[in-house]
């Protein structure tokens, strides 16, 4: 099996939403003024988190240095309920989670090791948990995984017809694959194994009264909406681009992999869902240089439910994660003065 390296270089600082390249922000009409919140909260019992996700009035901190990996918090309280999912390579063990998502009351995380998409649900004080093993191979590697339902998922990867998604039934086999990669026409012969490492989702959520598959790409300024009425044969609806993934292939013989350039622009760090909006928490900033990384969204940018960019709103600080709970946006960042963890909200009617 090939081993796939994923590397980064990054350069010149430009300030937010800068002139000095196209910017995703020059596409939204309104500029939206709202109050932060600051709820009470159990911050000392944060780890070190690299998702963030609620569901059914409990928010869930996804870690990857600390088994348990999964630390859940009563969202009313604020207060800390406890921890599940220990490391391990046994069963009911778990190594990577990189996606979130949700279904029915259930929290959904995506163990990319161990290529199995896990449901986890609380009943009383017990966590409950199932898992689905997703077919794989050295041209067909998930990366990301998110539930549409209990039926299906989407998955984004290494994928060999050179598509940017491909769906997943129940019993984890291949349904079909759809998504054109943006075309940029500096870069017209890239293979799948170089489009998969460049265009790599930040936020890849779904609405399920709406049907429709958002995404937000994590490099360059891409936002692409599809709509799922039909899992077989999903449709592109709308595909908002203000800058590519600047990248280098530096494959070998052994391993693919590709280097963002300076000029690469850091997009979206993830996106949450509203009855309304699709909410991204979007950067749109250049790293300063190529020993410092751009760790958060300082803006919210507001998408319909057809892709149409709404409202942006400029946030008072950086941001690392968002989710949405049935009347907030929550924010997971750290304080520019001290580095503790902070968690911020903003009242979705005020949107």
């Amino acid at each position: 099996m090939k081993v796939f390296i994923y590397s980064l270089l990054w350069g010149l600082v430009l300030s937010s939403c800068t002139k000095s390249f196209v910017s995703m922000c020059d596409l939204f009409p309104e500029s939206l003024k709202v109050e932060v919140h600051k709820p009470s909260f159990d911050v000392d019992s944060i780890r070190k988190p690299i998702d963030m996700y609620y569901v059914d009035g409990k928010l869930f901190m996804v870690d990857m240095y600390s088994s348990p990996l999964v630390t859940a918090f009563d969202w009313t309280t604020g207060k800390y309920i406890g921890r599940f999912a220990n490391r391990g390579q046994g069963p009911h063990e778990y190594l990577w989670f990189s996606a979130a998502s949700s279904f029915d009351g259930k929290l959904g995380l995506y163990d990319e090791n161990k290529k199995e998409f896990a449901w986890f649900s609380y009943e009383k004080d017990t966590v409950c948990s199932s898992s689905i093993e997703l077919a794989h191979s050295d041209k067909m590697f998930p990366f990301k995984v998110i539930a549409l339902s209990n039926e299906y998922f989407v998955a984004t990867g290494l994928i060999e017809e050179n598509k940017h998604f491909v769906i997943y039934n129940k019993e984890g086999q291949k349904v079909s694959v759809f998504g054109d990669y943006p075309k940029d026409d500096s870069k017209p012969d890239c293979s799948y194994q170089d489009n998969a490492f460049a265009y790599q989702p930040a936020g890849m959520v779904y609405n399920a009264k709406e049907k429709v598959f958002a995404v937000g790409e994590r490099d360059g300024q891409i936002a692409m909406f599809y709509d799922m009425s039909d899992i077989s044969h999903p449709k592109l609806l709308k595909q908002n681009v203000a800058s590519y993934p600047q990248f280098v292939n530096r494959s070998t013989s052994t391993s693919s992999s590709v280097s963002f350039l300076r000029e690469n622009v850091s997009g979206f760090f993830g996106m949450a869902v509203t009855d309304k909006y699709c909410v991204g928490l979007f950067s749109g900033k250049q790293s300063q240089d190529r020993d410092s990384y751009i760790t958060g969204g300082d803006k919210l940018l507001l998408f319909d439910w057809k892709g149409n960019p709404v409202k942006m709103i400029v946030l008072p600080q950086e941001y690392s994660m968002i989710t949405a709970s049935e009347g907030q946006l929550i924010l997971l960042g750290t304080s520019p003065e001290t580095s503790d963890y902070v968690i911020n909200t903003i009242n979705i009617y005020d949107l």
